[in-house]
């Protein structure tokens, strides 16, 4: 295994519950609404959306989720006002960690140093890393480099940044579309959380994969 000295991370998703997170988030506006109709189905669709909408232009993530959830509602037939949109891009500031990412992540920053790279503004992942309870030694954002993976800015950043060879750093992440897939095609080693047990849905492979988090401490100890 080659030797790592840095740990990249996608935050949500990887170490923020962002689906069950969203689920709270959309079942608090339909219950603004009186209205019923199935949450669980709900964040695999509004991925989707969020996609199509970053495709568009940089605006800023809480734009997005407003924008995102607009549509989503959208489709249902159904039109937020202003004021739900901002509840619900609000509620990412209390989406919770995983139950083992505090856990995992200081084992592991004993020995290597830790970055997350997150489709995300500034002002929002300080709450969530307050929630993870870890420092990171770099946290890069769509804000800075003003594109959202799987663009290839927040790889460049954090080469910038941290100035260490590409087979030193691997990246850690849940989403194969955002993550794994502009990883490996710029040739840094990635670690897949699969937590759903998602087949492929393309032909570029993981390094390595895993359920959750958990089997990276003894994983980066061998």
């Amino acid at each position: 295994m080659p030797r790592f000295s840095l740990i990249t991370f996608d935050c949500y998703g990887t170490l923020i519950d962002w689906e069950s997170g969203m689920k709270n988030a959309l079942r608090n506006l339909t219950k603004r609404r009186n209205i019923s109709f199935d949450i669980e189905s709900l964040p695999e669709r509004y991925i989707e959306i969020e996609l199509e909408i970053e495709k568009e232009g940089y605006r800023k993530y809480k734009e997005v989720l407003g924008l995102g959830v607009r549509r989503l509602f959208e489709e249902k037939g159904i039109m937020l006002s202003s004021e739900e949109e901002k509840i619900f891009a609000d509620s990412i500031n209390t989406w919770p960690p995983f139950n083992e990412t505090t856990e995992v992540l200081r084992k592991i920053k004993e020995k290597y140093k830790l970055a997350i790279l997150s489709n995300i503004d500034e002002d929002l992942i300080k709450h969530s890393i307050k929630l993870i309870g870890v420092e990171f030694d770099g946290v890069i954002t769509a804000e800075q480099v003003k594109s959202y993976k799987p663009s290839h800015g927040h790889w460049k950043r954090m080469m910038d940044v941290f100035k260490i060879p590409k087979e030193n750093v691997l990246h850690v992440a849940a989403s194969y579309v955002h993550d794994i897939v502009p990883a490996k095609e710029l040739g840094f080693q990635a670690v897949w959380i699969n937590r759903k047990d998602e087949k492929l849905k393309g032909s570029i492979k993981p390094d390595y994969e895993f359920r959750d988090l958990r089997p990276l401490v003894n994983f980066l100890e061998k």
